[in-house]
């Protein structure tokens, strides 16, 4: 084995653990901010529904790289600051959150509108018919295209290298530099290598997971 393989893949190893932290942190906010974005937007009440639905428009229809400049770059000017993580796991987040909110919304009203009705004639309200009746059956459907969401959160956690956080490909990007300036070779195709294959591992099970699942529900 080269000399150069072992200190590479210990740095490697450090930069995967921030990306997988800062999957499971995006993830996990996305789908609670989500779930409870997209059962608003299923209220009757316009004002509220308005205000959620401008939050949805506005993080969806910026990317990603745009939403971690402007809260890297921008909000320190005024006087707020974050860390690389922290700016890249909201950033993730608030896109994250607003798809999943509208993936939320479309489940609960592909639910029959009898199976509500029929809740309120038995005396619930509407907690507890999203609770006990709508939420369980929009679960179902929204499970594929929610695991279609998931791994595209984890695909872009490589945009964090933007900002600078040390993640698994800025380690890459890193130790290629150094192999570059210490022996004039880069061994980049090994080094990023390695990093297509973490991603191809990670990513693929899901992916065939949610075509599983979407080939059960039909």
């Amino acid at each position: 084995m080269a000399p150069w393989v072992g200190p590479v893949a210990s740095y490697l190893a450090g930069g995967l653990r921030e990306t997988a932290l800062l999957a499971l942190v995006s993830i996990a906010a996305s789908l609670v901010a989500g779930t409870l974005l997209g059962t608003v937007l299923t209220l009757p009440g316009r004002g509220i529904r308005a205000v959620v639905r401008a939050y949805v428009e506005v993080w969806r229809g910026l990317p990603i790289i745009i939403i971690l400049f402007f809260i890297f770059f921008v909000l320190p000017i005024i006087g707020i600051r974050v860390d690389t993580f922290t700016a890249a796991a909201i950033g993730l987040s608030l896109w994250g959150s607003a798809n999943m909110a509208e993936v939320v919304r479309g489940a609960v009203q592909s639910v029959p509108r009898g199976q509500a009705e029929a809740a309120a004639a038995l005396g619930f309200s509407w907690t507890g018919r999203m609770r006990h009746v709508l939420l369980p059956q929009a679960a179902r459907r929204a499970l594929p295209p929610l695991i279609g969401l998931v791994v595209n959160l984890t695909q872009q956690t490589s945009l964090a290298a933007v900002i600078g956080l040390l993640d698994v490909l800025e380690a890459a990007q890193r130790s290629i530099e150094r192999l570059t300036l210490s022996g004039g070779s880069s061994h980049a195709v090994p080094i990023l290598g390695a990093v297509l294959a973490v991603f191809f591992v990670i990513c693929l099970p899901l992916t065939m997971l949610s075509r599983w699942y979407e080939r059960r529900l039909h």
